[in-house]
């Protein structure tokens, strides 16, 4: 396993807990179609 290269302003997916709008790109904050909170779709949910 290799390991990844954590690095600030990287691309990723992230996706609204509300609505499931998926936007491309840098940490968004908040959601453009509702204003609730984005997640990162590469960081698993426990």
């Amino acid at each position: 396993m290799r390991d990844v290269t954590q690095g600030v302003g990287r691309e990723a997916a992230y996706e609204c807990f509300d609505c499931g709008n998926v936007v491309d790109g840098t940490n968004p904050g908040t959601c453009p179609e509702c204003g609730s909170t984005m997640r990162n779709r590469g960081t698993p949910l426990e």
